[in-house]
């Protein structure tokens, strides 16, 4: 039946009001002396019969508003029977693991989904890194960083040919999250985030800063991934005779990361409990030094819009 539906009894009540008002005119048009009166009191019955028309369609309007939002909260595995792109596609608003599969990749995998507005910039946001107690060793090889270690609801490196597979096509941006032993959090956010393929030693591209904790990544820009085991950086000749030798910024500092002769970020470090001030930590440079080694750090993209 149309009257089970909120739209069409929305249409219905509209057309009764066009025709409500049709007769109202025509019955005024015929008034004339003696029928005044009884005319000036069906007028005034026909506004309060009105005005309760008008309240009826402004009531099915809000149940076809409230239906169209209902459609719009359905999950996009419902709507397309597949796992979402990304954790912005998830249409929740809770954080926590979720299943997601990029374009172009055949099995899906789980990751942390933060949907918290962090620092003003909203939720959705995919973690791909994260180090809140010291449970997980972050000195691994370069099979290790490719694929991925850790517990996603924990300490973990998501993967960096996740990270390509992710980045590699449309925009995106990233934030980094910060926490300092004295409880005092910053933020970085890049406008532009991008890791290339395996060929090109997973090149992080990085671009757009704004935040508390200061721009100590953008000198890492255009760097390639190293590794204990894989040394990408081709400025870490530190002795100056133009010469290879055994110098790795990733041994040196026990960690990984798109180093530069060596750091100006490093956030795969040791970590170190408060109190322990090396250069082989948990480091932001442009925030708390070198040597100051963080309690806690949260790497995080999301896909732009537009």
């Amino acid at each position: 039946m149309c009257f089970k539906n909120p739209l069409c009894q929305v249409l219905c009540l509209v057309i009764t009001v066009i025709l409500y008002r049709g007769a109202t005119a025509e019955c005024d048009s015929n008034s004339n002396g003696s029928d005044g009166a009884l005319n000036v009191q069906q007028m005034d019955d026909s506004n309060q019969n009105l005005r309760k028309i008008t309240d009826k369609i402004m009531a099915s309007q809000s149940g076809v508003e409230k239906q169209l939002a209902n459609i719009k909260e359905v999950s996009y595995e419902t709507r397309t029977g597949l796992d979402p792109p990304s954790c912005a596609m998830l249409n929740i608003n809770e954080t926590g693991t979720y299943s997601i599969r990029p374009a172009g990749v055949v099995a899906p995998f789980l990751v942390l989904c933060d949907f918290q507005d962090n620092f003003n910039l909203g939720g959705g946001w995919t973690v791909f890194q994260r180090r809140i107690d010291g449970a997980v060793n972050f000195y691994r090889n370069w099979t290790m960083y490719k694929n991925g270690f850790g517990d996603v609801n924990g300490e973990h490196w998501l993967g960096l040919e996740k990270l390509h597979l992710m980045t590699r096509s449309g925009r995106h941006e990233m934030l980094v999250t910060l926490e300092d032993h004295e409880g005092r959090s910053a933020y970085a956010h890049y406008e532009s985030f991008q890791i290339g393929s395996e060929a090109e030693k997973y090149k992080l591209t990085v671009g757009g800063y704004s935040g508390t904790a200061g721009d100590a990544l953008s000198v890492h820009d255009e760097e390639k991934f190293t590794t204990f085991d894989q040394d990408n950086d081709a400025e870490d000749d530190y002795d100056g005779d133009d010469e290879e030798d055994d110098y790795n910024c990733a041994k040196k500092y026990n960690g990984a990361w798109w180093f530069n002769a060596c750091y100006d970020s490093h956030l795969n470090g040791k970590y170190r409990r408060k109190g322990e001030h090396l250069y082989s930590g948990v480091a932001w440079n442009s925030w708390k030094g070198k040597k100051y080694s963080l309690k806690s750090s949260k790497m995080m993209l999301r896909r732009r819009s537009g």
